[in-house]
């Protein structure tokens, strides 16, 4: 099985400070592949967002580098789950504190895929997405804001939370409160399909058709295809003047 991936970021139009972090590494070793990918999109509104995304993907970076190969002889998804989850506790735990500490608003969001061989976890928290684009488009995680919450509640109609003022709002993030819950998934791997997860200012004023035309997995198939695609929607949101931080990142297993 090969693994290939790709990622790109931007300031967008308007930012003074890009507070989106994206890592994307893949591995090859004697008992297979492995790969991380993930995006975190610093808050925007708080003073550090760009300081709490880079502390979680370096965190991340640093554990599937020095930490995870010890794992791999005795691989236990259900294990891995769980520390996932709980370095994002501790993180939370360590980002609140720092704020406390310099008397600063630090938030970010986490989204990420773990895979190894053919399977993979999600680990989700916060409104960036993962977006599964096989023979159609498929969002594989929920978003963690108050207009989502409200529709599940049936307090809210999906059109009336397109057009609410909070509808970025978020009820569970790293670095605002003591507490964060985050959403762990297992599953195999759709080899040949492609895995796209990106920020809310990647898809704020792009379509899901547009993402699907442009990064299905019949026209994008190689690392350089993705690179060139992910600049390519990334320049079109900021034509169409999307206000925020724009990221992205790709993943794609082929057999």
């Amino acid at each position: 099985m090969e693994y290939i991936a790709a990622a790109d970021t931007d300031i967008g139009t308007t930012k003074q400070v890009n507070q989106d972090s994206v890592c994307v590494k893949t591995a090859k070793c004697r008992q297979g592949r492995a790969a991380l990918i993930m995006v975190c999109d610093g808050m925007g509104g708080l003073s550090k967002g760009e300081l709490a995304s880079a502390a979680v993907v370096r965190s991340f970076s640093d554990w599937f580098e020095y930490d995870l190969p010890y794992e791999l002889d005795n691989w236990n998804w259900k294990d891995i789950g769980r520390k996932v989850a709980g370095r994002l506790i501790k993180l939370n735990n360590r980002i609140v504190e720092h704020g406390k500490q310099c008397d600063l608003q630090l938030g970010t969001t986490c989204t990420g895929i773990l895979a190894f061989n053919s399977e993979m976890m999600t680990f989700h928290v916060g409104d960036t997405r993962i977006y599964k684009l096989s023979g159609s488009l498929n969002i594989l995680t929920e978003d963690h804001t108050f207009v989502r919450r409200e529709v599940k509640r049936g307090n809210m109609t999906p059109e009336e939370a397109l057009k609410d003022p909070r509808r970025n709002a978020l009820t569970n993030c790293l670095g605002v409160t003591g507490s964060v819950e985050p959403d762990i998934t297992f599953g195999n791997i759709d080899c040949g399909a492609n895995y796209l997860i990106c920020s809310d200012g990647f898809r704020h004023v792009i379509t899901e058709d547009e993402i699907y035309k442009n990064l299905s997995p019949e026209r994008v198939t190689t690392k350089t295809a993705m690179q060139a695609k992910l600049r390519q929607l990334i320049d079109t949101v900021k034509k169409r003047e999307e206000r925020d931080n724009i990221s992205a990142a790709m993943f794609r297993a082929e057999a």
